[in-house]
């Protein structure tokens, strides 16, 4: 029963983008990851990601991530990766991407509900692409994340929403935020070892690299050893 209750909200989530405006476009994520523990509180994760987009007709990212993270104490988590990205581009075709970002999370947890805040520096890199009066490259970000998670008890279902803010670093014309991405989802515990992950994803953003107005549904995979 717990089983069917996890496929019945993926199909309510895969539904409901379509009963929107169709001028917006949707598409998904999928993920998998895997995560090593190399010492106490220090892991490694490798990550492997596709993205679709234009109502599920055209490829949009594949990525792989890499990242190191450190838990500092029960409140506070830190690290830093580098993300390799093969990118669609609309009106470019497909260019090369490398991401590297650093980020500090902290959390609290009160009865079964943990809130965390985390903060993100992200440096993108355009491989061919020149910066312009009107465009860097690299492009800075910081990227601010605030999320509120929930543990049912007994039950491996943990949703959570979140909303996240991206403010330019070194927009030649001026920084602002200009991306605005809310989620909402929840995991599934397998077993210790295993979960997968299902989400909505809706983001708002100006940016000449990107369409705004983007509905997306995302699923991942994770292992842990």
């Amino acid at each position: 029963m717990k089983h069917a209750s996890f496929f019945i909200l993926a199909g309510l989530l895969f539904v409901w983008p379509f009963t929107g405006s169709a001028q917006n476009d949707f598409g998904t994520a999928t993920r998998v990851e895997i995560t090593k523990k190399l010492l106490p509180g220090l892991n490694i994760l490798l990550e492997e990601e596709f993205r679709s987009r234009d109502n599920l007709g055209e490829a949009d990212r594949f990525s792989t991530t890499l990242q190191l993270s450190y838990r500092v104490n029960r409140y506070l988590k830190a690290g830093g990766a580098y993300n390799l990205i093969n990118y669609n581009h609309p009106k470019r075709d497909w260019e090369v991407r490398h991401r590297y970002y650093f980020f500090a999370t902290g959390s609290y947890r009160f009865d079964r509900f943990t809130v965390s805040l985390r903060e993100r520096f992200q440096s993108t890199y355009w491989v061919g692409v020149d910066a312009t009066s009107k465009r860097a490259n690299p492009k800075l970000y910081l990227r601010s994340r605030l999320q509120l998670e929930y543990n049912i008890r007994k039950s491996p279902f943990e949703p959570y929403a979140s909303i996240e803010c991206y403010n330019t670093l070194n927009d030649p014309q001026g920084n602002t935020m200009n991306k605005l991405r809310y989620t909402a989802g929840t995991g599934y515990r397998i077993n210790k070892r295993n979960a997968l992950q299902l989400y909505y994803r809706y983001i708002n953003f100006t940016d000449d690299d990107d369409s705004s107005d983007k509905h997306m549904l995302g699923i991942g995979y994770a292992f842990k050893f």
